[in-house]
């Protein structure tokens, strides 16, 4: 700056009266430090309190536009005269420093002098009227741009102009108008620069527009003709500058330089190898005296915050052009890596394993944003990063700019904005010759018009609009006939007439619809349809407060969901407080509008609000309301609301994706079945859709592709199946961890009697909303009185329960309670993190804090020394006072759900970096540990002998993305660097990364046990025990990420091995990846036993030890069990049977519930803390096989098979002898054995052999409990495989309890109807083993008992859930879901056996319970009881609807089922051979079909049918040319061809229609 411009400035601060002058010293014209004028001299301003405010107050008074930064601390040197003012506070609105609050006194030294950068006035410099680097001189100024006249004009004012447009140097001035004469304003004259300058307003000349020249004497240049802005860099938004140029070069002022295009190669978005454009190629830079400053520098110039780590020795792989940069050495404030110290250009001493890399904060710097309208604030924050003048507003001052960043190249028409519409909507206008135009309609398509939305900043186009939908415009038409292929960056870069070359009128001016900023919108913490309204803005999930927020707010976010409108607008953070930013406030929707950002608001992030006001919505569930009917709450035929009336779905197509969106549409989680052929029953309405195909994703079904005709009759009417009736569950009235419960039942929400209401149930709720536990269970309407219906009353749960409805209760809205009595709950307000949830986005993390890196380090995945990163490096946390508090936070900051121990004394080795924390105290809450209190950073008096560690639980927290990852600012970070194992357990999974915002799997092409290792490490695991395929874990429902994965082994996360590409896979999801990892206790073993038995031993610090047996039982053993790869455990062994062990007693007082993944995660005294000796240690015997058959032979009699890891196996001969050939028997279901065979007389096995040299005593429940060589220890071939004859009396026939004698041995034996006898001789033995549930269908119905050869009832006196689930139990379901009771199932007709049941819910069966005594009863058939079973039935028991196994026959094939139909009707089906087949129709008809009905309880049959009616089974053919006389009581007495004998296929499946009284 001249000392003309000081002198102005001078002149006006002194007529203003009380204002000091003010200078900037010991800077360049437009930075420096700052000092004012006092008392006949120049002194400093004092640090204290400086900000940009003041910066910008000193920037202005001085004529600049604003400033840049404020400095401190000397940063321009110190001055030496008196410290005039300290402690100065600006709003920015003064004309003067000295109008700021601020004190004349101090308490300041120089080395506090503060300083400004303020911005060029003349930044913006351009060359017109020549080409890329030559050119008539013209500088931006007041909005229009001016010409410099040339009087002086020479080389050295030339060379500033061309470095300031980032060319070398200049090769000629011109003088004279040489290119032209211009059309603005003289800005410049008598210029006179020394050559130093970084811009042409800091040379000397006579004031801006004080001149004595015409344009006949504009200046010019001829610049180097290797311009480096030919490349322009990625944070200068130049398309926003209102030019004509083809290449308007332009350069960040104090920045520029030859070496301005940087880029990182061989990583990711954020990392990889430097490489700078130096002389038309890309070379690197060595890493010599590379450090972090320097990457600071890189990041910056690329428009990171800053940097995380320098890298070197070519970290990111080997460059291949020339070597460009030695030696760097930045202070790190430089703008761009070329203003840095170096060797010089090309001269260095390097190869490329010494280029050097950078890790940048994978935070893009908020001074560039991509996407967004220009306001003021957004004004200002444009010019401090690219800096633009005035002239952006004064061109543009009410029209909505969205922002791109810079392109490759700058094009002739950079400028498009949409007008007459909203922010993403309107009539594209492109600026041109100075004014804006429209472009014309001819040809105009959506190619077209995803260009202009990219233009614009866009991510594509939704709609492209013609004939002036937005209106006309009134400048000229520019662009006619435009033809764009897509990938075009800008519009002139598409086919199009000419510049305004069109035959067309303003009528025809074309338009678009773009997609939105806040285009992503999503419901939290609620359902399908309700929930907080969140906004997805730079980069993570935000909320709306609540503030004007009204139904015409909430219908714009329903229907930009896909709703059809809104039926509530909901304030006070009624779905729970979010924890994001706060994006809107004051939001005011005419209700018209497409997307919540087109409606009127304070602004982006403007608002007053804390997150107790988010606001939330309940959305209509769709266009075309949907219910279910014909069947229970969450089953029915599906019926869809339309035109004023109900009608069907047509199941053409229909299937579980379908059934899901039914069920999600109606507030169920999913469903479990997809019903078709009426399963419901037949509507009776229109069948309104046909045709129906899902893919999951829809929130309704006519969201999903169909048909509105359809070619069905009501025989094909859907149905559905949902789960559970109440999962659904919300608190209300209160906040977001407390409030009253509530449950959604029959399509509205219901409240809960508090009757029996105590903290166990309050658990069950707390848990189900994923919550860890309960604190309080509240009473008395505690959060206010409900409105809708009381659901639930007597809840009584045991505390084990995954949902409300597993509880006992009284029966779905059965109760004697009014609303004064709803019940309520408070929450630990810390959601459990081993629940994830899918609405929690990574952006919830902690990851504001200093210390926001953690790591462990010297030990193992979730063991180690505590180490945090600072100041560019890791450090260690000193161990005074340090304790389980401490420890719980960092092991939730490193996403385990909690700590084990608190080490001290090094025990994980000493560290080598600085001691960074020291007297650390953790309240255990905080969410990282420089939250705790401490000394300060750095401030210690420790040595490394004192670092502290952790032990953390060994289940990594799934709700946190971090736990399965690294934090994302870790040095190791990737483009997959989240990781998690879904569908398994803690330590397995399938395997599943996240990557553009959604979370895939991995194919299974080439997967092995070195891919799955870098997995497990990623996880923080050791290494991998297991890789899987074939979606052992389950399919994963997105997109597979990851293909040909191919690691080395030695990578750190899964995205740095070798693949297909992102995305690039030719797999379905039957092949997703999994792994099995190892989990600090995951090594455990048997010893001193067998293959399946033993002491148990554990590995922990590098040896082997025991488990003690204090409280040791059956659920501990069942871990061990299932841990070690079994399904569970026959035996927990006590006082050291299996001898006794050396190492040391690791654990004691182990006290497991039986869910746990691993030892280590039940409950225990601690780690080597025990009162124990080797004579207590502890074991187990695990059952290794469920799955026993007989093989080769009939019903009875065949080759032993066992099943084991996967697949069949047989048994060796070698001793084999009767009494192993009982216990097979047994385990088989019959009384005893008749023969043990040898050397294969069933024929030759395939699979591998499991067991040999079997000493069994005979009295064993299975085989894995006989004493043999181990697992697949033999020296056998197949032909000595073992087999059996078993009794041909299965022993299901006798009672389980009671006692059997020799003459009722002998009585049972030559009977097989022997219910009399039975009741005669054994009055107390299980009479009622036989079951069913009649009147309803598969799994609910009327209980019904066999007994005295007739079927009977139960009356429903005292009848509840614990009853309930004894009968679901027995059926063979997993638990019950409602006890019913007034015979909701219709009345039945034989007498009423059982009254006053009372089950504890423990029992097997229904007579194990309390009850009256056999047909004791005051009943009639109106109180007949029912049950809801669970509809999976228990995997470990045959799933027919009545287990006819329990029925009082010999017979091999007494399960039968019908299939594919109802309750009455169906696909004939028998149980043979451990699975079902069907029965073929050759000389089927109705006598047969009437024993089926008999068989089930039906009185006899109304149809037997043919071919496949109900559809073709799946399994063997069991039975063929059945011929019944009529008279047999079960199938298999009648006439056939052979069990497995038959000339038939699947299409000759037979069927039936049984009556119904």
């Amino acid at each position: 700056m001249q000392l003309w411009w000081l002198l102005v400035v001078a002149c006006s601060v002194l007529i203003s009266g009380n204002a000091k002058l003010i200078r900037l010293a010991g800077g360049a014209g437009n930075t420096g430090r700052v000092e004012v004028y006092h008392n006949g001299q120049w002194g400093t301003v004092c640090d204290d309190g400086w900000g940009l405010e003041e910066a910008n107050v000193v920037c202005r008074q001085l004529g600049f536009e604003s400033a840049s930064w404020s400095r401190t601390m000397a940063h321009y040197g110190q001055g030496t005269g008196p410290i005039l003012l300290d402690d100065v506070v600006c709003d920015g609105s003064e004309t003067f420093l000295t109008q700021c609050s601020h004190s004349d006194t101090h308490d300041c030294q120089h080395t506090e002098d503060a300083g400004v950068d303020c911005y060029s006035v003349l930044n913006n410099v351009r060359l017109a009227g020549g080409g890329g680097n030559y050119g008539r001189v013209e500088v931006y100024y007041n909005g229009q741009w001016g010409t410099v006249c040339d009087d002086g004009w020479d080389l050295i004012d030339a060379n500033v102009v061309c470095r300031q447009l980032g060319f070398e140097s200049a090769l000629e001035s011109k003088s004279s108008a040489f290119y032209g004469q211009g059309s603005g304003t003289i800005v410049l004259d008598d210029v006179d620069c020394t050559g130093d300058e970084d811009s042409l307003d800091q040379c000397r000349h006579n004031g801006l527009e004080e001149h004595n020249c015409v344009h006949y004497e504009d200046a010019g240049v001829v610049c180097s003709n290797t311009p480096n802005t030919l490349l322009p860099t990625t944070d200068t938004p130049s398309s926003l500058l209102p030019t004509t140029g083809v290449w308007n070069n332009v350069r960040l002022a104090g920045g520029g330089g030859v070496l301005n295009n940087v880029r990182l190669a061989g990583g990711g978005g954020n990392y990889g190898r430097v490489e700078v454009y130096y002389n038309e190629q890309w070379g690197t830079v060595c890493d010599d005296g590379w450090d972090l400053n320097d990457a600071h520098v890189v990041c910056r110039q690329l428009g990171f915050e800053s940097a995380l780590e320098g890298n070197s020795n070519a970290m990111y792989g080997l460059g291949s052009g020339p070597i460009v940069l030695d030696d760097v050495d930045c202070t790190g404030d430089e703008h761009s890596l070329d203003q840095c110290r170096h060797n010089g250009l090309e001269e260095h001493n390097c190869v490329h394993y010494e280029d050097a890399g950078v890790v940048c904060s994978n935070t893009p710097s908020t001074l560039l944003p991509t996407t967004g309208y220009i306001t003021e604030e957004l004004t200002t924050l444009l010019l401090s990063t690219s800096y633009f003048t005035e002239a952006l507003t004064t061109l543009l001052p009410s029209t909505k700019v969205p922002i791109r960043l810079w392109r490759w190249r700058v094009d002739i028409l950079n400028t498009v904005r949409l007008a007459g519409g909203g922010g993403n909507y309107g009539r594209v206008e492109v600026y041109y010759k100075g004014q804006w135009g429209t472009v014309c309609d001819d040809l105009w398509d959506s190619d077209d018009a995803n260009v202009v939305c990219r233009q614009l900043g866009f991510e594509f186009a939704l709609e492209g609009n013609r004939n002036a939908l937005y209106g006309q415009g009134s400048g000229p038409i520019v662009l006619d006939d435009v033809e764009c292929t897509g990938d075009e960056d800008s519009l002139d870069q598409c086919r199009h007439n000419g510049l305004e070359e069109h035959n067309c009128g303003h009528h025809e001016d074309a338009g678009v619809v773009c997609q939105n900023i806040l285009n992503t919108v999503r419901l939290a913490g609620g359902g399908g349809n309700y929930g907080r309204v969140e906004v997805y803005y730079k980069g993570q999930w935000g909320t709306v407060c609540d503030d004007w927020w009204d139904s015409d707010d909430a219908n714009v976010v329903c229907r930009q969901l896909g709703f059809e409108f809104a039926l509530e607008g909901n304030r006070y953070a009624l779905y729970g407080q979010g924890s994001g930013p706060i994006v809107l406030d004051d939001v005011e929707c005419t209700g018209d509008e497409d997307s919540l950002d087109q409606c009127r608001h304070n602004g982006l992030e403007e608002h007053n609000c804390g997150h107790h006001e988010d606001a939330g919505v309940v959305c209509q569930s769709n266009a075309k309301e949907i219910r279910l009917a014909g069947g229970a709450g969450n089953t029915g035929r599906v019926e869809v609301y339309h035109n004023g009336q109900w009608g069907t779905v047509c199941d053409d197509g229909w299937g579980i994706e379908e059934a899901d969106v039914v069920c999600r549409q109606l507030g169920f989680e999913s469903a479990s079945w997809s019903r078709t052929k009426a399963h419901y029953g037949q509507g009776t309405g229109p069948i309104l859709l046909d045709d129906v195909v899902c893919d999951g994703s829809e929130t309704s079904l006519t969201q999903c592709s169909h048909s509105d005709t359809d070619n069905c009759q009501h025989t094909e009417d859907a149905g559905v199946d949902c789960y559970s009736v109440l999962n659904n569950v919300r608190l209300a009235g209160g906040g977001g961890n407390y409030g009253r419960v509530e449950v959604y039942y029959n399509g509205q929400w219901g409240t809960v009697c508090d009757d029996g209401w105590d903290l166990i149930d309050a658990n069950v709720v707390c848990r189900q909303l994923g919550f860890d536990s309960a604190l309080e269970s509240k009473s008395s309407a505690f959060y206010g009185q409900g409105s809708g219906t009381i659901v639930l009353d007597d809840v009584d749960c045991t505390g084990d329960e995954d949902s409300l409805d597993q509880c006992g209760h009284a029966g779905l809205e059965e109760h004697n309670c009014g609303h004064h009595e709803d019940a309520g709950v408070v929450c630990q307000n810390t959601p459990n993190t081993l629940l994830p949830t899918t609405d929690t986005p990574s952006s919830l993390l902690p990851t504001t804090g200093v210390l926001n890196n953690v790591r462990l380090a010297g030990g193992g995945g979730n063991f180690g020394r505590v180490e945090v990163y600072y100041k560019g490096q890791w450090g260690t946390v000193c161990d005074d006072l340090w304790d389980s508090d401490d420890a719980n936070v960092v092991c939730r900051q490193l996403g385990f759900e909690f700590a084990l121990e608190g080490n001290r004394n090094a025990l994980y080795g000493q560290g080598s970096g600085p001691i960074v924390l020291d007297d650390v105290e953790c309240t255990g809450d905080e969410d990282s540990l420089d939250q705790c209190r401490h000394n300060g950073l750095e401030e210690h008096n420790c040595g490394h002998y004192e670092d502290a560690g952790v032990v953390c639980s060994n289940t990594p927290n799934t709700l946190l993305p971090t736990t399965d990852t690294p934090n994302t600012l870790l040095p190791t970070t990737g483009v997959l660097n989240n990781v998690r194992l879904a569908g398994g357990g803690g330590n397995y999974g399938r395997v599943e990364v996240y990557y553009n915002g959604q979370w895939g799997t991995v194919c299974d092409d080439g997967w092995d046990l070195i891919d799955a290792n870098v997995v497990c490490r990623q996880l923080g695991f050791d290494s991998a025990l297991e890789y899987n395929s074939n979606a052992l874990y389950g399919q994963g429902s997105g997109p597979i990420m990851l293909d040909d994965v191919d690691c080395t082994g030695d990578e750190d996360s899964l995205d740095q091995c070798g693949h297909a590409g992102l995305e690039e896979h030719n797999c379905g999801h039957h092949e997703d990846a999994g792994v099995v990892c190892n989990s600090v206790l995951n090594n455990v073993r048997l010893a001193g036993g067998g293959g399946n038995y033993g002491r148990v031993e554990v590995y922990y610090n590098e040896q082997w030890g025991t488990v003690c047996d204090d409280g040791w039982d059956l659920n501990d053993a069942h871990v061990v069990c299932r841990q070690l790869g079994f399904e569970s455990a026959l035996e927990g062994n006590s006082n050291a049977m299996y001898g006794l062990g050396s190492g040391p007693i690791v654990l004691d007082d182990v006290d497991c519930t039986g869910d746990e993944h691993s030892l280590d995660q039940c409950r225990h005294a601690g780690l080597e803390e025990d009162n124990c000796d080797h004579f207590e240690d502890a074991g187990v015997v695990c059952r290794v096989f469920d799955n026993v058959r007989l093989a080769g032979g009939g019903g009875n009699y065949g080759r032993v098979e066992v099943h084991y890891n996967g697949q069949w196996g047989t048994v060796c001969d070698d001793g084999w002898d009767l009494n192993d050939a009982h216990v097979i028997c047994r385990q088989l279901g019959f009384e005893f054995a008749l023969e043990g065979n040898s050397n294969a007389l069933y024929g030759q096995g395939s699979g591998p052999i499991v067991l040999d040299n079997v000493n069994c005593m005979g009295d064993e429940d299975s085989l894995d409990q006989c004493r043999h060589n181990g697992l697949e220890e033999h020296n056998c071939v197949h032909y000595e495989d073992a087999g059996v004859v078993c009794s041909n009396t299965p022993s299901t026939l006798l009672p389980t309890t009671g006692y059997i004698t020799e003459e009722l041995t002998t009585l049972l034996l030559s009977t097989s109807y022997f219910t009399e006898a039975l009741t005669t001789l054994l009055p107390s033995t299980n009479i009622l083993n036989t079951v069913r549930l009649a009147g309803g269908g598969g799994n609910y119905g009327r209980v019904e008992v066999y007994y005295k050869g007739q079927w009977g009832t139960v009356c429903d006196d005292l009848w509840d859930s614990d009853d309930a689930n004894v009968v679901c139990r027995q059926l063979g379901f997993e638990f019950a879901l409602e006890g019913n009771r007034n015979a909701l199932y219709g009345q039945g007709s034989g007498p009423i056996v059982l009254d006053d049941v009372e089950c504890t819910g423990g029992e097997d069966s229904l007579d194990q319970c309390r009850h009256n005594g056999l047909e004791e009863h005051n009943c009639r058939h109106h109180e007949d009881a029912g049950v809801v079973c669970q509809n999976t039935p228990n995997t470990l028991l045959p799933t027919t609807d009545t287990p006819s196994s329990l029925l009082p026959t010999t017979g091999v094939l007494n399960n039968v089922r019908l299939a594919g139909g109802g309750a009455n009707y169906g696909r004939v089906e028998v149980y043979y051979n451990g699975q079902w087949g069907t029965v073929c129709d050759d000389g089927w008809d109705v006598t047969d079909a009437n024993v089926v009905c008999r068989q089930l309880g039906f009185d006899s049959a109304k149809e037997g049918n043919s071919y496949a009616l109900y559809g073709q089974g799946s399994g063997p053919i069991v039975l063929d040319d059945v011929d019944c006389t009529g008279d047999e009581d079960f199938l298999d007495q009648c006439g056939h061809a052979g069990l497995e004998n038959h000339d038939c296929g699947h299409h000759e499946d037979a069927g039936v229609v049984c009556t119904v009284l």
